[in-house]
């Protein structure tokens, strides 16, 4: 039996803000909804966060105006205030689900929070490029809402 290989992905970014800025961007729902959703002319219609060790958050996120095409859920499986999570994924909507570990480190770099990001067992080199696309559009919009609330 041959099996389609999980795939996976690292990502990087440093913003000009504290760690705990940054934190909060990931475990505030009215922070997360304002950079959660994957493409800039989308909106998130939905967003809820439970802030603990195996809480986590749902959002539904997509096109305008509705911004209700694809669902996603994540449980929190590591929550290390200010330094680490961990989070378990599913995404769906649209005729795709795909799920995915996400662990999200906070380190101190000079000025700010240097963010990085492994995004583990994708289901496949399309799904990967997909979701590569997607969580480089959200690092970006951290950066943005990071801006915005200077």
């Amino acid at each position: 039996m041959t099996t389609t290989p999980l795939l996976s992905f690292d990502l990087e970014r440093t913003y000009p803000a504290p760690p705990e800025r940054v934190w909060a961007a990931w475990t505030r729902a009215d922070l997360l909804r304002r950079w959660l959703c994957p493409d800039p002319d989308w909106l998130v219609s939905d967003c809820e966060v439970d802030p603990r060790a195996g809480g986590g958050y749902r959002a539904r996120f997509g096109p305008r105006p509705a911004g209700d095409a694809y669902a996603e859920s994540a449980t929190f499986a590591v929550f290390e205030p200010v330094r680490r999570l961990v989070l378990d994924v599913l995404t769906s909507g649209e005729g795709m689900a795909e799920t995915s570990r996400c662990t999200v480190l906070l380190l101190p770099a000079d000025g700010g929070t240097r963010l990085e990001l492994t995004v583990e067992g994708l289901s496949g080199a399309e799904a990967a490029e997909g979701m590569r696309t997607g969580w480089q559009w959200c690092l970006e919009g951290i950066a943005e809402h990071l801006g915005d609330a200077a």
